[in-house]
């Protein structure tokens, strides 16, 4: 089966192709921003000449996209409107009041998170729905199709339907969807218990208005992608990474939208995944730095999810399940500055692609990461990118003498370390919050550098950590779209029942349970080449639950019932509660708020290529100088310099060395050695320490 994985970023389109001879065939084309397919078209043509096949010969395609995250973030979806419950129509404003001091009763809403729909585009409709699911007010048809006519007389593209307790019975959400494509069959529909159907109104409202916001945006972006893959002869069957770390077909995801909010992040963590299972490492630090931002994620044997609770994206919560990964502002691009205060600053302000780094010669006159990193000789200007792009050294010690040495009185090599320990740092903190204070030892850990400039970092960031072994993949620039290939069709699907465990009925749950399934395996079977393909399936069934009178809940893995099922879930939760806050009030009544179902189709598994097994081969290399240290202690180096393509299964690399590849540089650092394993990842191990 030949495959092509196809991950955007903000600067490069990153592609990879399998299925064709014994290796997997790389590439890069710049993104197109203002429409994604525009770029991912290029780099299809290209990746396939590349091969040596025909689109036509491309059985699947799998993409990373952002569409919906850039449109969520810039505020560059479509007029929206919601029709809610009377007496509702501000939820989405007032959001809920955390507060920082509990005795103030202001609450300030900063400018970027301002509610998605203009208040003139909510209308109210007199309905009400109460638990366990009855009518108390019947939905008034003749309010809806006013709101709909005034909707649409205002130019809204796109409408969200959601009602107080729909979760608990839709048929008001359904109706007012029915009418919406009676009277306004242009309209976009996003109906809350479609999107998700879990209780607590302003995370509901605001995720189902996040979906309908950018809902035109993506269905039009699969439509153009579909058109110009086939236009070049590609008919193969195209499926999208979700947050969950699933894919699912265009269908699914031009339905839901905010599914893909963390499509991109969430490959680069299955590609951390796969990479580090693959040599056999299941506690792995995935950080992946790209030009502007580094994705940072924490696999302590199994892969995390964003609590609910902390769940936002670009200041929305967003109920939909996500893969636990953060991002900060740290990239190749960050611009080392010096506040009104004196202070030394990198990022989160980034040169980004245009004007870019001072050394692109495209116009930046501030240093970057990537100028201080010229400076210090850890890229070589005239093979940076395979070469494709030439550097401008100069350019880079200009920009950092002036943003840098003339403010702190510092020579050129003392400033640029003094840059890229700053980066280091902030990168080394995040890591800390999201594993020592979670209970997990970096040093337990393997760091799985990727990204184009994740190797450049990698062992300051593990010799901060003490983290004893480093992976770094076989194109560390293109791991996020190697993890679309890596990964299968996931969906989940949830249900708010909100009953005490001692009164649950075994019956309804079943019920509940069976009906989440059917949708699932219809999902999964739809988005199997189009239904023709039978897919092996495995369920994961899961009930959140909390102590009675608590706020939030906990997930608990669910195994069917027995005899005992009950005392099962009581151990089971008392356990949980106490791993995850240090106590637990053994024996105290338990409520179950939301039963969850996820099923997983598989797909199949991605090939490994191996490394040229040629170990006595003479590897060219040739020796640069570069600086190794801290600010105050640094010292030159001659470095042997080497072609990641010359390595062969076996090579060992001692530091410092520097290995120039078409996707990213890696940098060994003085007190480091690498050896290539077979399938040409090469595995970093500090000098001494056993791994």
């Amino acid at each position: 089966m030949i495959r092509v994985g196809v991950d955007v970023g903000g600067t490069n389109t990153d592609l990879i192709l399998t299925g064709v001879g014994q290796k997997h065939v790389y590439h890069k084309v710049p993104s197109t921003k203002a429409d994604q397919s525009i770029g991912i078209i290029q780099g299809v043509k290209e990746i396939c000449d590349k091969a040596g096949i025909q689109p036509s010969d491309i059985d699947m395609f799998l993409h990373g996209t952002t569409v919906a995250t850039n449109a969520l973030i810039e505020h560059e979806g479509s007029k929206t409107g919601l029709i809610t419950t009377m007496g509702f129509r501000d939820i989405l404003h007032i959001g809920r009041h955390r507060r920082p001091h509990n005795f103030s009763i202001m609450q300030d809403i900063p400018f970027q998170v301002k509610p998605l729909i203009e208040r003139k585009h909510r209308k109210v409709v007199r309905e009400r729905i109460i638990p366990p699911g009855d009518i108390f007010v019947p939905l008034n048809e003749s309010d809806v199709i006013e709101a709909i006519k005034e909707l649409k007389a205002d130019g809204v593209k796109s409408i969200a339907v959601a009602f107080l307790f729909s979760f608990l019975n839709p048929i008001h959400e359904k109706r007012v969807g029915e009418l919406i494509t009676e009277y306004y069959p242009e309209a976009e529909i996003s109906l809350s218990h479609e999107v998700i159907s879990q209780y607590r109104e302003f995370e509901r409202f605001t995720t189902t208005a996040i979906n309908a916001f950018t809902k035109p945006k993506m269905r039009s972006y699969m439509k153009s992608l579909e058109k110009g893959l086939k236009e070049i002869g590609c008919g193969a069957e195209i499926l999208i990474m979700q947050s969950n770390g699933g894919i699912s077909g265009i269908d699914g995801v031009s339905e839901k939208p905010v599914s893909t909010l963390m499509s991109g992040p969430a490959a680069g963590v299955i590609g951390t995944q796969f990479i580090g299972n693959l040599h056999n490492h299941t506690k792995l630090i995935g950080l992946d730095i790209g030009g502007t931002s580094a994705d940072i994620t924490v696999i302590p044997e199994q892969l995390l999810e964003i609590n609910f609770q902390n769940c936002q994206i670009a200041g929305y919560p967003v109920l939909f399940p996500q893969l636990d990964v953060i991002s900060i502002g740290a990239g190749g691009g960050s611009i080392a500055w010096a506040d009104s205060g004196g202070g030394f600053n990198v990022g989160p302000r980034s040169a980004g692609a245009e004007p870019g780094p001072a050394c692109y010669k495209r116009g930046g006159t501030e240093a970057t990461v990537t100028d201080a990193n010229v400076i210090l000789g850890r890229i070589d200007p005239n093979n940076f990118l395979g070469g494709r792009i030439k550097l401008q050294k100069q350019l880079s010690e200009e920009a950092m003498s002036c943003s840098i040495c003339e403010p702190f009185n510092m020579d050129l090599k003392e400033a640029s370390l003094s840059t890229l320990e700053i980066m280091n740092a902030n990168m080394v903190k995040a890591i800390r919050i999201h594993s020592i204070q979670r209970g997990y030892d970096p040093r337990e850990f393997a760091l799985v550098a990727f990204g184009g400039a994740g190797p450049l970092h990698g062992c300051d960031v593990a010799d901060a950590l003490d983290i004893p072994t480093i992976l770094v993949p076989p194109a560390p620039g293109i791991t996020s779209a190697m993890g679309l290939l890596s990964t299968d069709l996931k969906f989940d699907y949830i249900r708010t029942i909100g009953v005490l465990l001692d009164s649950a009925e075994e019956s309804r749950i079943n019920q509940y349970y069976r009906e989440m399934q059917i949708e699932a395996e219809l999902q999964i079977s739809k988005d199997s080449q189009q239904g023709k393909e039978k897919r092996d399936t495995v369920t994961l069934l899961q009930m959140d639950c909390r102590y009675a009178g608590q706020g939030y809940e906990l997930s608990i893995e669910f195994h069917g019932f027995n005899e005992y099922w009950r005392e099962e879930i009581q151990q089971k939760f008392d356990t949980t509660h106490h791993e995850t806050y240090g106590f637990a009030f053994e024996g105290n009544p338990i409520e179950i708020i939301n039963l969850r179902v996820r099923t997983v189709g598989v797909m199949p598994d991605l090939e490994v290529p191996h490394a040229d097994d040629t170990q006595h081969a003479v590897v060219p290399t040739k020796v640069t100088n570069a600086v190794f240290g801290t600010p105050k202690n640094y010292q030159d180096y001659e470095v042997s310099q080497y072609e990641r393509v010359d390595l062969p299964k076996g090579y060992i690399l001692e530091g410092p060395a520097i290995i120039n590849g078409l996707d990213s540089t890696v940098v060994i650092n003085p007190n480091w050695q690498g050896e290539v394993l077979y399938d040409s990842t090469i595995k970093l191990t500090r000098k001494g320490v056993i791994s």
